[in-house]
């Protein structure tokens, strides 16, 4: 049932706050509409990269496939790299984007304006600084993620030109492809470098171990051949004769390139012995002695010249050939030289060698094959990391590129006017909950009693001219003239009904709180602001009371602004405010009472407007008294007060009351205003008295419960 309640509650509120809440969407998605339709569209474009785990050796058919617990964070290291500043700044060069219109750097309207005032500008940014913005902003523009739990990564471009978003998202893929396959160049031919370096001590460590096997067997080979070596001297005079050989020949091309490297042509023409040498350099002399007979400068001379630097390229080029020649034949010498000491250690092996030379000679010979072993395979290695260092292939692939886009992928209008239409929808709602709880007038029971915790009396309606069950006697006349002309009104009827909430409050006071039995009650009627009809309501419920027979009196205690007068359209002989101010030329009290003419109600006008502050006259022990004396020979005392936001004056007066009545004007009060005047009330009232609320001036069509069957009782 309280949530039946709760649902009929929000529905309330949306009903009645209705045009806040259309005009509060109305006025979002306008604005919004025009914002996302004023934004420049950007389009992105999306290339796909599949990275491949494994080890690829195109020189190795057998691939080795990497740890796959380590391929998780293979790819996440990949994406890393696709988003480093390096590839980024690859990027940027290759485009050229540092004088692009969308990336590249352009005069602010900052700087167009301090131009314009003649405000000096700061320093250009330098080359460097240049880049490094255009690079912030084209990271901005560049989106690289990791597809899941896949080998796919998501490369993406924005841009305001559909097509340079696609060439952007593949000239980053394409600048990783080649990085990688740069990067792995350059660590294989580091590796390579590195084991080209240890070559030359493994080249003379077999040069070193070629020695010591030679010496051995020279200082050895008498008693080597005494253990049935047979030829063994043969061998090592071959040997010898070899060294010998490629002494000479080694020492011959060094002779040759020092006069190559000097261009020294006649040392190499003896050296070499070459026919064709000969004649090129027969010819290289001819020219020389043709151009010492020519005057320099001349065109012959130039001729000349040129003539002789091509014939010196053709003698550089032969020279160069005889050398690679030479170097052939004197690795043929290293291999004699291998073949003829392969014999001496099989002949030596042949023999019947006492342990002691055996193991000895053994050991340089695995010395010696180590050596040479170790050599061959660093020329292995190395030759196999040359051929591999022109061969990588990269470890990731584009597996799709990225296409021009057809439609922008920002704004996405379809989503933001959704987004805002909820947003509307809720803000909306919020507002009308806050204008109904917090800043708006009171609407309903429900409110009062939540936001002010004082119980609702009556609902009283608007009343005007043209109201079916207006029995007014004049367009001027007051309101409360319906409780005489229509006492069966909606109107008079919420008056009874607030004056049955008084009694039932009055009962439920404490014995010592009502003092005599035949003292009188003080209702005190009031209200937050001007102009909400409390003098209305006040003048209605003394009516009410005096129509039962009561000795009701009602005072007209608003001195600044009284108006009881007008609703009587009476005009007292004196005015109570120079009654209080004990002006010598009034009448007495009994003057200033008149009789209402439609009841038996009498009533205490306030007469004229005062020019002054009346809160002492209020608090005076003069207004005292009258009071006392008026809960003597009255039942009822009804105090008109003025309204406790502008003045102080009701909150003097409420220290006399025993009930008060507080007038709320419906959808128009500020929830703010009746709750500090209420709180004001609560502090400076009687402390036995209490205080109920009216409804004042609601819409007829919006009444509900009790209320909407009355009419039925007044036909």
């Amino acid at each position: 049932m309280d949530a039946e309640i709760d649902l009929k509650g929000i529905l309330g509120i949306v009903r009645r706050q209705m045009w806040l809440i259309l005009s509060t969407i109305a006025t979002i998605l306008v604005v919004t509409i025009i914002f996302t339709y004023s934004l420049t569209p950007k389009y992105t474009a999306t290339s796909l990269i599949l990275v491949d785990t494994s080890q690829k050796n195109v020189l190795d058919a057998t691939n080795a496939l990497a740890n796959p617990s380590a391929d998780n964070a293979r790819v996440e290291s990949e994406v890393g790299i696709l988003k480093s500043n390096r590839i980024l700044l690859d990027v940027v060069r290759d485009n050229n984007l540092v004088t692009d219109d969308e990336f590249g750097l352009k005069v602010s309207m900052k700087d167009r304006v301090l131009s314009w005032l003649r405000v000096p500008l700061p320093p250009a940014p330098t080359p460097d600084e240049a880049v490094a913005m255009v690079l912030d902003k084209f990271k901005n523009a560049v989106t690289v993620s990791r597809s899941g739990l896949t080998y796919l990564i998501n490369v993406s471009a924005v841009s305001v030109d559909p097509a340079k978003a696609a060439k952007l998202a593949n000239s980053v893929s394409d600048t990783y492809i080649e990085a990688q396959i740069g990067a792995k160049v350059a660590s294989t031919l580091a590796a390579r470098n590195a084991i080209q370096n240890r070559v030359p001590s493994a080249s003379a460590a077999i040069v070193e171990n070629e020695k010591r096997f030679d010496s051995y067997i020279n200082e050895n080979i008498d008693r080597l051949e005494q253990s049935n070596s047979i030829g063994l001297k043969a061998l090592r005079s071959e040997l010898d004769k070899i060294n010998a050989q490629r002494t000479a020949e080694a020492t011959r091309i060094d002779t040759v390139q020092r006069s190559l490297q000097t261009q020294d042509f006649a040392s190499l023409v003896n050296e070499l012995g070459s026919d064709a040498l000969k004649q090129l350099q027969d010819q290289r002399e001819t020219l020389a002695t043709q151009m010492s007979q020519v005057a320099e400068g001349t065109t012959e001379a130039i001729n000349l010249k040129a003539e002789l630097a091509k014939l010196d390229e053709r003698l550089t080029a032969t020279a160069s050939n005889e050398v690679s020649g030479l170097q052939q034949s004197l690795g043929s010498y290293q291999e004699r030289a291998n073949d003829v000491r392969q014999q001496i250690r099989t002949t030596v092996l042949q023999g019947d060698l006492p342990p002691e030379v055996l193991t000895e000679f053994l050991g340089l010979q695995q010395s010696a094959e180590s050596a040479r072993a170790q050599y061959q395979n660093l020329l292995k290695r190395v030759q196999d990391l040359d051929a591999q260092s022109t061969l990588q292939l990269p470890d990731s692939r584009v597996a799709s590129a990225a296409m021009v886009p057809n439609s922008p992928s920002f704004p996405n209008k379809t989503l933001i006017i959704s987004l805002s239409l909820l947003v509307a929808i809720g803000l909306g709602l919020g507002l009308a909950i806050l204008r109904e709880y917090f800043i708006g007038g009171f609407v309903d029971e429900n409110q009062i009693e939540t936001v002010l915790k004082l119980p609702l009396s009556a609902i009283a309606p608007r009343q005007s001219s043209s109201d079916e069950h207006n029995k007014l006697a004049t367009p001027t006349s007051s309101l409360s003239d319906l409780m005489v002309t229509a006492p069966l009104s909606l109107f008079a009827e919420s008056v009874r009904r607030l004056r049955l909430t008084l009694d039932q409050q009055e009962r439920k006071r404490p014995q010592a709180a009502r003092g005599e039995s035949d003292d009188g009650q003080i209702i005190m009627v009031s209200s937050a602001l001007p102009n909400e009809g409390k003098s209305t309501m006040a003048l209605s419920l003394a009516r009410a009371y005096a129509l039962t027979g009561k000795r009701t009196l009602l005072i007209d205690c608003d001195l600044r602004k009284p108006s009881i007068n007008r609703h009587l359209n009476l005009e007292p002989n004196h005015d109570f405010i120079d009654y209080l101010r004990q002006d010598r030329n009034t009448a007495t009290l009994t003057s200033l009472i008149m009789r209402d003419p439609m009841t038996n109600l009498t009533v205490l006008l306030g007469g004229r407007r005062s020019d002054i502050a009346t809160d002492e006259l209020v608090m005076s022990e003069k207004m005292g008294r009258i009071l006392a004396s008026a809960r003597k020979h009255f039942d009822y005392i009804v105090l008109d007060t003025p309204p406790i936001e502008p003045v102080v004056d009701g909150l003097y007066l409420a220290r006399h009351a025993d009930m008060i009545v507080f007038v709320i004007k419906w959808a128009s009060t500020p929830q703010s205003s009746a709750k500090h005047s209420v709180n004001a009330l609560k502090e400076n009232r009687n402390p036995h008295a209490g205080i109920v609320t009216l409804l004042n001036q609601q819409d007829r069509a919006k009444m509900s419960g009790n209320y909407s069957y009355s009419g039925y009782y007044s036909e």
